[in-house]
């Protein structure tokens, strides 16, 4: 795609991403049903409605891409250019109340996540970017008769230089009730080593935090590709690196991902390889 391209694609998606977080925000604190997919993975009604308002705005957009969403059974077809669409990262925060949830959107072209629209609806704040066209965040806030805040920043990675002067972030998997290779043992180590080590619930939101150097490190397995795609985007945009716990290029349909500023990535690949070999 063309970098005008990509700027059209992006002055869409954005607009959906509010849309969609209307949509969210309004069931936010609202009850509503609550299904369980596993024991720990959770499904609610707001799942479905932002998930089909997204496939039917991106079709209409981009009827030359595919669309494969958490919650649908998909396929791609061909080389075509993906849409990966997380409706709620974060559905178990979602459903407890918990503000830190997001919407994905990203694009997925030969291959490289190339474009990603990640919106928070309960924080006022949606990141944007592309390859070639950067990457910000955009803070809104509506203080009741006062008129609307905006705020649009430009994002770039930070300059910490070591693990050791780095706030890193992760999750955990869904099996972990079943699964002993639960991260447990990785996350015991990066927070040995670093200033900290956070975990929100959202890999999308963890993503967007190292593009606009809130976080150094973001590391993870056993993610899927709605979850990352748009994330991986924007860190790439941001001037970050991203590579699989190998050290390869990432593709958010690998299942893991390593994220940093670029600056401490080779150490925390081999903090990930020494405690991986044990």
């Amino acid at each position: 795609m063309s970098p005008d391209e990509l700027s059209r694609a992006l002055d869409v998606v954005r607009a959906l991403a509010d849309e969609a977080s209307l949509l969210a925000i309004d069931a936010f604190r609202r009850g509503g049903t609550v299904h369980k997919k596993g024991a720990v993975d959770l499904l609610t009604e707001t799942d479905l409605r932002v998930e089909a308002l997204v496939r039917a705005r991106l079709a209409e957009a981009f009827p030359e891409h595919d669309v494969i969403g958490e919650e649908g059974d998909d396929r791609a077809t061909g080389e075509r250019p993906i849409w990966f669409v997380d409706p709620i990262d974060g559905t178990t925060n979602f459903a407890h109340g918990h503000p830190l949830f997001s919407i994905a959107l990203g694009l997925l072209v030969d291959g490289v996540p190339t474009l990603g629209v990640v919106a928070a609806p309960a924080l006022g704040v949606t990141w944007s970017g592309a390859l070639g066209l950067g990457a910000s965040r955009c803070w809104r806030y509506a203080g009741g008769a006062s008129p609307t805040l905006e705020r649009v920043e430009a994002c770039r990675v930070s300059s910490v230089a070591t693990l050791a002067d780095s706030l890193c972030a992760t999750g955990f998997p869904y099996d972990r009730w079943t699964n002993d290779d639960d991260n447990t043992r990785e996350h015991r180590a990066f927070l040995k080593r670093g200033q900290g080590v956070r975990r929100c619930g959202s890999a999308a939101l963890d993503c967007c935090f190292v593009a606009d150097g809130t976080y150094d490190v973001y590391w993870e397995q056993r993610l899927k590709p709605w979850d990352v795609c748009a994330g991986i985007a924007l860190i790439l945009a941001a001037g970050g690196r991203a590579t699989s716990y190998a050290g390869e290029p990432a593709d958010p349909r690998q299942g893991e991902l390593v994220a940093t500023n670029g600056l401490v990535h080779d150490e925390a690949l081999a903090v990930l390889a020494q405690v991986r070999a044990r």
